[in-house]
């Protein structure tokens, strides 16, 4: 089970989705959920992904893997984990002085995504893209399975494609130079997601209105109501 802690508006919500479809691509079953009270952008949010070979997909009350990327829970988020568990943190946070029973792999993501991004209105959207390519090094998830999931998420985006994989590979490649694996969680490729689909229940909900002959739709975009109207028109 992966914890993915972040903040509000901070475009978590599609490197989230990048991850979980990889692991889905390496044919393991898996499944998400987001965790956040009703508040505005900037306030803490999280981000549990379930993977399992036994094809268990409801949502376990620990995780084993941390990615702490909001400077407000990443203490009480590292306290959460279990012994033997794994944090992958922006190295600034200074984590190991909290527990001495934990893996932890400190990424300078701020400098990592500042480096790749000049624009400093993206940088705190591509900066979620970089963890997801730190997590596919230290789990073995094959980059090109990433790679395709990317693609397909911003199939008419090529720029933004572009940009989102430029951060996985500076975040995998900075995995791969930088961290030594310590910690025994990796990601093995099966064969238990063939002629299966990945699909969350707002998405669900979207295509079940659609099929019932649903022609108009008004709402308040807010999350998470806006992937409901999205589903309809995808």
């Amino acid at each position: 089970s992966i914890n993915v802690a972040t903040v509000n508006g901070s475009g978590s919500q599609s490197a989230n989705s990048v991850l979980l479809k990889s692991i889905f691509g390496m044919g393991v079953p898996v499944s998400g959920k987001n965790l956040f009270p009703s508040n505005i952008a900037g306030l803490p949010t999280w981000y549990t992904i379930r993977a399992s070979k036994d094809g268990y997909v409801a949502r376990k009350r620990d995780a084993e893997v941390l990615i702490a990327l909001n400077a407000d829970t990443a203490k009480q988020d590292a306290l959460a984990l279990p012994p033997g568990g794994v944090a992958i943190y922006e190295e600034s946070l200074n984590l190991k002085q909290y527990r001495d029973d934990v893996f932890f792999y400190p990424v300078p993501f701020d400098k990592i995504t500042a480096a790749i991004c000049l624009e400093a209105k993206l940088r705190k959207l591509v900066r979620n893209m970089v963890y997801v390519g730190v997590a596919a090094q230290l789990l073995e998830i094959d980059l090109a399975v990433v790679e395709h999931g990317l693609r397909k998420q911003f199939a008419k985006k090529v720029k933004v494609f572009e940009l989102n994989f430029g951060a996985v590979k500076a975040g995998f490649d900075y995995a791969a130079e930088k961290l030594v694996k310590q910690d025994p969680y990796a990601i093995q490729r099966m064969d238990q997601t063939k002629g299966k689909i990945i699909i969350d229940g707002n998405a669900a909900c979207g295509m079940g209105a659609v099929f019932a002959g649903v022609t108009v739709v008004a709402w308040y975009p807010i999350t998470p109501s806006t992937s409901v109207v999205e589903a309809t028109t995808d």
